[in-house]
């Protein structure tokens, strides 16, 4: 009934394991003068940064499906999905003029479980009895693009703000075909699942002040509250960051970021309310130029 995302969660752990080798080969071919250098970056002065690495969030997922009737709160960690993941992710920026940014990024979540529930559960018009086995999955992948401008930018920090939007794919399923003991449910299988794909529009802040010219200190996050069509939602997202640069091409970072978002999507007669907040750390190695 469910087509399984286990070969794509072997790919992504396979990836974490390989990124952190990935990176300490890439320092350990660099010459050994290379680390002598002193000379760090300062505000304005890089022109293209990637970070690519692992990230390791906690995770609370409320989602509700109404159809013609009122659908229950689901936790979705309560139904089997487990409360943390790890999974990399990519960001970074473009700087096409000194106070100018255009900044991106992508990661994804991808997680599915099974459980025999305890009390009844009512999805829309549907109803999930007692001992049922429950069957959940869902996928969500963030790309986000983002501009932003420097305000303030002195010899040691830079104030940015700005415009963003995060693309957002999501896909959710539920099912259920049988009960704990394998008697079927009455009426047969039942399933349902819901779907939202497309922008997500914020403002952005930022602040990067560097402690010295290796090391910088990094305070960012977002806000948007907005209502679209059949779109209605809030989102926050914050993130403190610190950075070394072994030379000016080369580093390494670690962070804390937590993402909340809260989206009543309408689509005819089905009605879904999703709540979905994470935070965790991030670790993370760094390429610029």
């Amino acid at each position: 009934m469910f087509m399984s995302s286990a070969s794509k969660k072997n790919s992504r752990v396979a990836i974490l394991n390989i990124l952190p080798l990935f990176f300490m080969a890439s320092l350990l071919i660099l010459p050994v003068s290379a680390f002598a250098e002193e000379e760090g970056y300062g505000p304005g002065q890089d022109k293209w940064k990637f970070a690519i690495g692992g990230y390791f969030p906690s995770i609370d997922t409320t989602i509700k499906i109404d159809g013609t009737e009122v659908g229950d709160n689901l936790d979705l960690e309560g139904l089997g999905l487990s409360d943390d993941d790890s999974l990399w992710r990519l960001d970074g920026y473009w700087r096409f003029a000194k106070k100018h940014r255009l900044a991106f990024g992508y990661y994804g979540f991808e997680r599915d479980g099974s459980i025999g529930i305890s009390e009844q559960i009512k999805i829309g018009d549907i109803v999930i009895p007692v001992n049922a086995f429950v069957s959940t999955e869902l996928n969500l992948d963030y790309y986000t693009i983002q501009y932003t401008y420097s305000y303030f930018q002195g010899e040691k920090w830079e104030l940015s703000a700005g415009l963003g939007a995060y693309w957002i794919d999501l896909e959710f399923s539920i099912g259920a075909s049988a009960d704990i003991n394998g008697t079927p449910i009455g009426g047969g299988p039942v399933f349902e699942s819901t779907d939202f794909n497309g922008p997500l529009p914020f403002l952005a802040l930022g602040f990067e002040y560097y402690i010295t010219e290796k090391w910088l200190a990094i305070i960012n996050g977002g806000y948007f509250q907005l209502e679209v069509g059949d779109v209605d939602g809030k989102m926050a997202t914050l993130a403190a960051k610190l950075e070394y640069q072994f030379t000016k091409r080369w580093g390494i970072g670690a962070g804390y970021s937590g993402f909340h978002i809260d989206v009543d999507i309408e689509d005819g007669n089905l009605r879904s309310n999703i709540e979905y907040t994470y935070h965790g750390v991030q670790l993370y190695g760094i390429l610029r130029f």
